[in-house]
């Protein structure tokens, strides 16, 4: 996998690391946690909570999956509070309008992250060949801008350069 930068300080982000739906590091994250949080999708699966709401809706296993512990139960006993509210929450699952113990919206990997590794548009072998030359070549731009604005020195953006370049040739 390949590191990402911090949209707010360039620092460099292991895949492994905490990165934000803002793209934030886990510093900038915890400093600014209000712009962090802002867009920021929940983790449940999309797919995953409608097809439960579709098989197992009158059991409100969808609702305790999405952490809505209370309303599980109430489902649970009511049979999803005699059908109509079992239907009404697989439409809002359909359309993405469901949400978690946090609130955050419930949606579908594309959504989440635009990126071309989630676009099924198109020819899947051309995606293949092309996609990861133009993500380096627009994270070389990235690395400029930072280079430009004095958060990594020169040095830093020609070792950064040269990594990445290595890895279209």
């Amino acid at each position: 996998m390949e590191t990402r930068y911090c949209t707010n300080c360039g620092k460099p982000i292991q895949p492994t690391e905490f990165r934000s739906a803002a793209g934030y590091c886990g510093e900038c994250a915890e400093k600014n946690p209000a712009a962090s949080q802002a867009g920021q999708y929940s983790e449940k699966d999309w797919l995953v909570t409608l097809l439960f709401s579709i098989f197992l809706g009158a059991l409100g296993i969808h609702r305790f999956y999405v952490g809505k512990i209370g309303t599980g139960i109430l489902w649970l006993f009511t049979a999803g509070c005699f059908g109509i509210g079992a239907l009404v929450d697989i439409i809002m699952i359909a359309t993405e309008n469901f949400t978690d113990e946090n609130g955050r919206l419930i949606v579908q990997d594309s959504r989440k992250n635009p990126n071309y590794a989630y676009s099924y548009a198109g020819n899947a072998a051309s995606a293949a060949t092309k996609a990861p030359r133009e993500d380096i070549l627009d994270q070389i731009e990235k690395l400029a801008k930072l280079r430009d604005s004095g958060v990594i020195s020169q040095e830093e953006f020609e070792q950064k350069k040269a990594v990445l370049m290595d890895k279209i040739q």
